[in-house]
């Protein structure tokens, strides 16, 4: 099999197929990259990643994009795993997409000896009806090149990897999602993805005991729907525990208590119900985004979905409200943002929270120091008003305020009383994750304010 794509979707998928046995070849056109890849080097972070290829390195090859006919010539399926970055008007762009398909077609239109058809598989979140798209544009590039009778057929297998943990999410998925009008293209997913399925193959990252993947098998459309409205409902969940923890401040509840009490109800579940400074990254905005653009597309308003990123946008501006409450005017303040990712565990700073955080503290006259494990370096070039340092003390010194953007386990277990003999007065910390022993920091003497926690949050 062979994969066109070595970000993160494509680049755990590769590996993890690799790793339970299969013989991968994954293709980039950025050269670098391929050759860091060949070396064993990541070109981002995630946990696991680096070892998962490791251990699969004598069924994982790196080549060029030039490379794809010859790929092509060697296997019978390949994923799609090419961005699909945010157009102007919220939907996702296809650009990237549209030209690998019509490349497929176009190497198709030339020698291939496999008496079996091509399995094109799109793994990137694209719109819904993009996969007829791609079989259009791979068509036409047969006929381009004058290959008529080659054969191939589509698929969808939508990604739902979380960074920060695509190594589990990969050999270790909720379900396996299949779109296709194929048989065919249904069979070889099938085997394909038989060891994930089975969960038969030898592994030390899961100790739990091994039960079968849910291997779930739909029309092209459905399949490219489940992936928006999966990530959109989990983007919306996160919205509207906001939403409450802005009531619990206003009548004195704690939604740390209201979130653990509903969590316990099976229909509702606990997860993503943390309250706090909202969703960011490259998924669900994009995702949200990218179905609202759709009901636009057919005159077709989505109310809650406008609702669940209107309630998002509002957290960025409620840290921003609290930090005011306690030192009114942000002119010369110094403000600490503590984490700089859009969620623990990534690099990743794409949608992240603390950019647009400090972009408005800036432009009310602040002075803005970060501190981010991980994504410090990266922060730096791309927000050249922060002042980036890599210690999370540092960050802290002189600081009137801090905001708590990421909740990495450095700052977790920040000590609360070193942290208040660095800081200046107000010795403001307003816990944008909720993550911090309120009760420890504020017996440290220091001003602790949260989300949702109580009437003293705003």
């Amino acid at each position: 099999m062979g994969v066109v794509g070595t970000g993160h979707v494509g680049l755990a998928t590769g590996a993890s197929l690799a790793y339970v046995g299969h013989r991968v070849r994954c293709l980039d056109n950025d050269q670098e990259r391929v050759a860091g890849l060949r070396e064993g080097r990541i070109p981002f972070y995630e946990p696991g990643l680096e070892e998962l290829l490791a251990k699969s390195a004598g069924r994982l090859r790196f080549a060029g994009y030039e490379r794809l006919a010859e790929v092509l010539r060697e296997v019978d399926v390949l994923f799609v795993a090419v961005g699909t970055p945010q157009g102007a008007d919220g939907s996702a762009g296809l650009s990237n997409v549209a030209d690998v398909a019509r490349a497929i077609g176009r190497s198709l239109g030339g020698s291939r000896p496999h008496k079996v058809p091509l399995i094109v598989v799109n793994k990137s979140t694209v719109p819904v009806g993009s996969a007829y798209y791609v079989s259009t544009l791979v068509s036409e590039g047969i006929e381009d090149a004058g290959g008529e009778s080659a054969e191939f057929r589509v698929a969808s297998n939508p990604e739902f990897l979380r960074e920060g943990s695509a190594v589990h999410d990969s050999l270790f998925p909720d379900r396996v999602v299949v779109g296709t009008d194929s048989k065919e293209a249904l069979d070889a997913l099938r085997i394909l993805y038989a060891p994930i399925v089975e969960q038969s193959f030898p592994t030390q990252w899961d100790p739990r005991p091994k039960v079968a993947v849910p291997f779930v098998t739909t029309d092209l459309a459905s399949a490219e729907m489940i992936k928006y409205a999966a990530n959109a409902f989990l983007a919306t969940k996160i919205s509207f525990i906001n939403e409450v923890a802005n009531l619990c401040e206003l009548v004195g509840a704690d939604v740390s208590e209201v979130a653990h009490g509903i969590g316990l109800d099976d229909r509702v579940g606990s997860r993503f119900l943390s309250a706090g400074i909202g969703w960011g990254g490259s998924c669900f905005p994009k995702d949200v985004a990218t179905l609202r653009a759709t009901g636009r597309a057919y005159d077709h308003e989505t109310p809650l979905l406008d609702a669940a990123a209107a309630v998002n946008e509002r957290q960025r501006t409620r840290v921003i409200h609290k930090l005011q409450r306690d030192l009114h005017s942000l002119e010369s303040k110094r403000v600490a943002l503590l984490g700089l990712s859009f969620k623990p565990n990534t690099d990743d700073l794409r949608g992240a929270p603390s950019l647009q955080v400090a972009s408005v503290l800036t432009s009310l006259g602040a002075r803005v120091v970060g501190y981010d494990p991980v994504a410090g370096k990266a922060a730096a070039m791309l927000a050249p008003d922060i002042q980036v340092v890599f210690d999370p003390y540092e960050a802290l010194r002189g600081a009137n305020a801090a905001v708590v953007v990421t909740e990495w386990e450095e700052v977790r277990g920040l000590d609360p009383k070193k942290a208040a003999a660095l800081m200046r007065e107000p010795k403001l910390i307003v816990d944008g994750r909720n993550a911090l022993d309120a009760a420890a920091v504020r017996e440290a003497g220091l001003l602790y304010r949260g989300f949702g926690r109580g009437y003293d949050s705003d």
